[in-house]
């Protein structure tokens, strides 16, 4: 897995956040998520999708659009 710049958004509030891949990743090992599912969810991102897990929500920040409605 490379990493990839992320827009976060903590579900129930409307602030979003620019964060990482990598970030990301470890809060969701700290939060029981198995190797597997955490590689849904980065190829989900890839894949260009809006992925909702573990009380966040987060689209891949495009480089050209960093447009923070995106989530």
């Amino acid at each position: 897995m490379h990493n990839i710049a992320l827009i976060a958004a903590l579900e129930g509030t409307r602030h979003q956040v620019t964060t990482d891949w990598f970030a990301i990743m470890a809060m969701l090992k700290t939060r029981n998520m198995s190797d597997d599912a955490i590689k849904i969810v980065y190829n989900d991102l890839c894949a260009g999708l809006r992925v909702t897990t573990r009380g966040v929500t987060l689209a891949k920040a495009m480089d050209s659009d960093l447009d923070k409605s995106i989530v």
